[in-house]
């Protein structure tokens, strides 16, 4: 079941789980730029509790796991909208063609 699915239907389950676990349920569980993963992820972070969040945050800095920076960097960006910035989601890498940032 996707990421928002299981979340609408219980969010009491999918609060119980790691970052790393949610990650691993939105979309294919391939964070990358344009993915539906990345999709899925920055829409579930829209809906979570500040706490939620928090913790989130916290696991990131702490405990090194596959993307945790790009995980922190969503994360990140979320916080700054709740603080009422305009922020736009830019890519997680620069690549030849396109600048890597985010949070602009």
């Amino acid at each position: 079941m996707p990421l928002i699915a299981l979340w609408e239907s219980s969010s009491a389950v999918v609060d119980q789980f790691s970052i790393e676990q949610v990650v691993a349920m939105a979309g294919n569980g391939e964070l990358r730029d344009g993915s539906l993963c990345s999709a899925e992820l920055r829409t579930f972070f829209s809906q979570v509790l500040i706490p939620k969040i928090a913790t989130y945050v916290e696991r990131c800095l702490s405990t090194a796991f596959p993307k945790n920076g790009m995980v922190l960097q969503d994360l990140i960006n979320e916080l700054g909208r709740r603080l009422d910035f305009s922020v736009e989601n830019g890519r997680y890498q620069g690549t030849t063609n396109s600048v890597g940032f985010a949070g602009i």
